[in-house]
């Protein structure tokens, strides 16, 4: 059994963090649901449910029945996703800190809770505004050039308009509330929690009539607010970084659409409808500013922290990419699962292009060996993957382990400091296969995990998806890449689960049984650049349907004949297609050319 981060007696807070570490038994608690012939990791739920600030007059939807609880109706909280079963009286105080937040969820406009929580009586979260005066000396702004928005716990000096700062600032407040929640362990405020939840007999007692006991209204105190720079645009924000550390090589930053410092303790952004850099910058800055150990104040000349020198940066990345998920449904916060942005791309490298899944030696090495990869992009990904792994399919014991490594990371702060390797090789190592397992999720899994709030990236080719299962997940908006290849799916699951395709850029349903049919879909689909149709059962006719967007065109081993030719001509965007194992003769193909001379034809030269 682990002694958590937190005090082991709830009365009594030490100074130090100091866990014993007799490592706790590895069982699972997690539920499962129906009897299948999967195994208990595939249908267990691969995701967290935390709890957002409400307005008082919310009306959030039932988050239990009483004959069903919380992690039985398809939600689990970070504490019991942790706590392996522990009767440690620290992870006690984590689950009351839920506790609390799921009484605010069912009663908003309880007025403890809201006081606990420093939530405004008419609002979810109180912002104010004023002109700026005094910028860092990095911007170098001029006074009245930006304003300044402030919340509890962020203050951001804002050059964007108003909508978009307020947009920002809500967000900020949200993410903070979510991240407290997950990595309880490590967040400075746990200390003030032990004390509010002492003496709570949560099996008799109302949260609200606990605070209601209390001699003295309780209410959790903040310290500095963590700052934000919110650019007008990319433009500012590129030309913002490269001013900002002229000294150091930008180009990669510059490239970026958000980026945290932790030298001068400063976020940069500008307004985006994605929120997945905002979600990974903030959770290094909390990591960073909101540690239980985390210093507030610019380090040092000569200072270097610890998560820029340890062999085990991968967790550093991974873990923000891990909160990069963080999305909403229904007045609740959902980190993890396996519609995780993060997951897409790694579940096609993995299920269709046979890319092997990287060892934890080929992860590891400090900051600057990471940036000095070939292909950076991979690595992220393949961190990301095992991070996501760790925390949602490799149990509590795993997780746990994760979490305490985190801690240790970020409490070390020491004047050239050299990071040598950790000792947690063998922890998060971890069978490939496993982690395969994992991303090729089944009926079962998506029955008992559906995906929450919006997607704009959604792979699951090489699954073992069927219209069953699919046809639990809810459609989907704003998709912007779609990759349904080598499932069973007909057109009608397809219509049913793309709703819209605006956004959306690639679409594949390569080998599955959609029929001209499904080309309904293309219709409004302007933005459209890629497109694969192979091994199905469409004909000349759905050509037609074809927006004049596409560039590259996968037509393999479909019905087409000849006279698809003038059709296929006269796309004017049309840089690469490919017609192989079709009924198009070598005639067709010859006028194709003709016609064409700039379109790559056949690139995949498949053998006869």
């Amino acid at each position: 059994m682990i002694l958590w981060l937190i005090p082991a007696v709830p009365s009594q807070v030490p100074a130090d963090d100091t866990p014993i570490t007799t490592p706790p038994p590895d069982t699972e608690t997690h539920a499962t649901g129906p009897s299948t012939a999967t195994s208990t990791e595939q249908t267990k739920i691969d995701r967290v449910t935390a709890f957002i600030p409400l307005p008082p007059a919310a009306d959030p939807p039932p988050l239990e029945s009483p004959s069903q609880p919380l992690d039985a109706a398809g939600y689990q909280t970070a504490d019991f996703a942790t706590r392996a079963d522990s009767p440690n009286p620290a992870d006690e105080i984590w689950s009351a800190y839920i506790d609390l937040w799921k009484s605010h969820y069912k009663s908003p406009s309880q007025p403890e809770l809201r006081s606990l929580f420093g939530f405004p009586v008419d609002a979810d979260v109180l912002i104010t505004d004023r002109r700026g005066r005094v910028a860092p000396s990095e911007l170098n702004w001029r006074p009245g050039s930006f304003r300044v928005w402030q919340t509890d716990h962020f203050e951001i000096l804002s050059q964007a308009d108003d909508v978009s700062s307020r947009i920002v600032a809500e967000a900020l407040e949200r993410e903070y509330w979510v991240w407290t929640q997950i990595f309880f362990p490590i967040w400075s405020g746990r200390n003030q929690v032990a004390a509010i939840v002492r003496d709570w007999e949560r099996e008799n007692t109302s949260a609200a009539d606990h605070l209601k006991s209390r001699s003295s209204p309780a209410r959790l105190q903040h310290g500095q607010r963590h700052r934000v720079v919110l650019l007008a645009d990319q433009e500012s924000y590129r030309a913002t970084i490269t001013t900002a550390f002229r000294n150091t090589d930008t180009s990669a930053v510059a490239a970026s659409t958000g980026f945290y410092s932790d030298t001068l303790r400063l976020s940069f952004f500008f307004p985006q409808p994605d929120l997945a850099s905002l979600h990974h910058e903030i959770c290094h800055q909390l990591f960073t500013e909101a540690s239980a150990n985390a210093s507030r104040r610019r380090p040092t000349r000569g200072q270097t922290f610890a998560t820029a020198t340890t062999e085990d940066f991968w967790l550093i990345e991974g873990m923000a990419g891990y909160f990069e998920s963080l999305r909403y449904e229904q007045s609740l916060a959902y980190v993890g699962g396996w519609e995780s942005p993060r997951l897409q791309l790694a579940r096609y490298q993995a299920l269709i292009g046979g890319v092997p899944i990287a060892s934890l030696e080929d992860l590891r090495g400090t900051r600057d060996d990471v940036q000095s990869k070939p292909d950076l992009a991979r690595w992220y990904s393949q961190a990301a993957l095992r991070t996501h792994y760790l925390m949602d399919n490799a149990g509590p014991t795993k997780r746990r382990g994760l979490l305490k490594q985190l801690a240790d990371l970020y409490s070390q702060t020491k004047p050239n400091a050299e990071t040598s390797p950790t000792s947690n090789d063998a922890a998060n190592e971890t069978n490939p296969a496993a982690i395969l397992r994992a991303l090729r999720v089944d009926d079962a899994h998506v029955t008992r995990n559906p995906a929450k709030g919006d997607l704009t990236t959604l792979c699951l080719a090489g699954c073992n998806l069927t219209s069953q299962g699919l046809s639990k997940q809810k459609p989907l908006h704003g998709l912007t890449w779609c990759d349904l290849s080598r499932l069973p799916l007909t057109d009608a699951d397809v219509l049913r689960l793309i709703v819209d395709t605006q956004q959306l850029d690639q679409l594949s349903l390569e080998a599955t049984q959609v029929t001209n049919q499904v080309t309904t879909l293309l219709r409004g689909a302007n933005q459209l650049r890629e497109l694969d149709l192979s091994y199905t059962a469409i004909d000349d006719s759905a050509l037609k349907s074809i927006p004049p967007s596409v560039s590259t065109l996968w037509l393999t081993g479909t019905n087409l004949t000849d006279q698809a030719i003038d059709t296929l001509v006269a796309l004017p965007r049309l840089q690469t297609i490919d017609l192989q194992r079709t009924t198009i003769t070598e005639r067709g193909l010859q006028r194709f050319r003709q016609l064409k001379p700039n379109c790559q034809l056949n690139p995949l030269n498949i053998p006869e």
